[in-house]
């Protein structure tokens, strides 16, 4: 569905509702995000929501009938809004999610009788991360890297800690080899950190050209300059540790085996 689509269905199911006296507020997150609220891409398969307060069955009703001829009227997909996003949430983290998506308060969509905010943009980052950790593709680390921009600016430049990203929503795993590689490609469009505190000591030997790395940044630069799908050979890194830094006393050693240019 491209962006200006979606926005003048939604905008249909608004005044749908804005003529029955109601307004609703629904909490928003995958694929829409990056279509509608970043820009970053021009398509979203489906909009995923979450109530941000319980409907009455009457509000619910109306809403599902809006959704229902909002789809018949544009032409769109049967599930185009979906209730994923209340799945994909833990129940114990459930009522965390909606307060701070609501505190957050960054507007997708806004009119007369509907407004859409974001998920919880730490929820939705580590959700990609999650979604990467277990099968990478181009456009989640994208769509990421997006998310991780956004919080780097809310929180004034500075850029995410490991740390942090762990003991947020510490349920959803995250590999580091997935945090260095969101590192990477963020430092190369940004020409600054997004991510710090994940191997950073490993890093500043594979930018000295020490180490000797088969998928480093320079793969990834030509990735997404030809915007190609990466090959399910080439990151089979996933799997591999990194290798340790080397001690002081070893310097001499390495610089007599190895090339440095």
């Amino acid at each position: 569905m491209e962006a200006h689509t979606v926005t003048k269905a939604l905008e249909y199911i608004s005044k749908k509702l804005c003529r029955k006296g109601i307004h609703v507020h629904l909490i928003v997150a995958g694929d829409a995000l990056s279509c509608l609220l970043f820009k970053s891409r021009p398509t979203t398969h489906t909009i995923s929501i979450l109530q941000a307060s319980a409907l009455s069955p009457r509000s619910l009703s109306i809403l599902f009938d809006s959704v229902h001829r909002a789809q018949k009227k544009f032409g769109l997909a049967n599930d185009w809004v979906n209730t994923d996003l209340g799945r994909q949430v833990d129940s114990d983290y459930l009522d965390y999610v909606i307060h701070k998506s609501l505190l957050q308060n960054e507007i997708v969509f806004s009119s007369e009788g509907l407004t859409l905010v974001a998920v919880d943009l730490c929820f939705a980052l580590k959700s990609k991360l999650e979604s990467l950790t277990k099968n990478f593709t181009q456009k989640d680390i994208e769509d990421a890297v997006v998310l991780l921009r956004r919080l780097v600016v809310i929180y004034r430049g500075r850029p995410l800690t490991k740390g942090y990203i762990r003991t947020s929503y510490p349920r959803m795993e995250v590999s580091d080899q997935i945090l260095l590689r969101l590192n990477e490609l963020y430092e190369w469009q940004y020409h600054t950190r997004g991510v710090v505190g994940v191997r950073d000591e490993y890093m500043e030997w594979r930018r000295e050209g020490i180490v000797d790395w088969p998928f480093g940044i320079e793969d990834l630069k030509r990735e997404v300059s030809v915007c190609a799908p990466l090959e399910k050979e080439l990151y089979s890194w996933r799997d591999k540790p990194l290798p340790d830094t080397p001690y002081r006393e070893d310097f001499a050693e390495i610089f007599t085996q190895q090339k440095v240019y």
